[in-house]
């Protein structure tokens, strides 16, 4: 039994490290929760992700690297123009939110100045951050795109006179959700936003509605006050 004895004394060593071991890692786990980030994670943009796309999308064409190089540009420009045409002809539930309503016909949007509206018009200001950021109550004049539909005062068809109806029922920073197409004309007509490359502020698109609703969401909620 002698030579069994060290063997023994060996095993009761190592057996007594390793509880120590699995006990020193328990503590050290538990301690760590103490140290654990509790940073709040952003929340998820609640927008539909079709429209966070194109808010992101337009951002990106805006780049200084794209509008500056003559080259670049000109791919850009058609490659937006065939996205429109394929992609922003049907949007549904878009999230957009009211800048002013006024009856400038030098405002309009693009498509009616073209097709040109007989007599006066009322023109439906909105705009959509790229970006939402609940640490401030503004959003940045640079840091969004804007939107234009403009109908008649006195509109024929049900349909635009319910528009009509619910678009008087707007106030400044109302949240509404549309549903429609997105273009812009240039001087001959064609669905074309090569004018926005060479410009500094925010696009203003035109918008058709086929729907509009004032909108309950939460989703700007956080917006006390809303500058432009």
């Amino acid at each position: 039994m002698k030579p069994f004895k060290p063997y023994l004394i060996a095993f009761m060593s190592i057996a007594t490290l390793g509880c120590q071991n699995q006990t020193k890692q328990q503590a050290g786990s538990s301690d760590s929760t103490l140290f654990k980030d509790t940073t709040p994670v952003p929340d998820k943009d609640p927008r539909p992700l079709a429209e966070v796309n194109f808010l992101n999308r337009v951002k990106a064409e805006s780049d200084y690297e794209i509008t500056s190089d003559a080259i670049k540009k000109d791919t850009h420009i058609a490659a937006f123009n065939k996205y429109a045409l394929d992609s922003l002809k049907n949007i549904t539930g878009w999230e957009m939110i009211v800048t002013e309503i006024n009856d400038n016909e030098l405002s309009s949007s693009s498509v009616m100045s073209k097709i040109g509206l007989a007599g006066p018009v009322y023109n439906l200001k909105l705009t959509a951050p790229i970006k939402i950021d609940k640490s401030v109550d503004t959003l940045s004049v640079g840091n969004r795109v804007d939107f234009t539909y403009t109908i008649p005062k006195q509109p024929k068809g049900d349909a635009l006179q319910k528009q009509l109806e619910i678009i008087k029922t707007l106030n400044k920073g109302d949240v509404v959700v549309i549903s429609g197409a997105l273009t812009h004309f240039d001087d001959s007509g064609k669905v074309n936003f090569a004018s926005f490359y060479d410009a500094y502020g925010p696009w203003n698109i035109d918008l058709l509605l086929n729907d509009v609703k004032n909108s309950k969401t939460d989703t700007y909620k956080f917006l006390h006050k809303v500058n432009y």
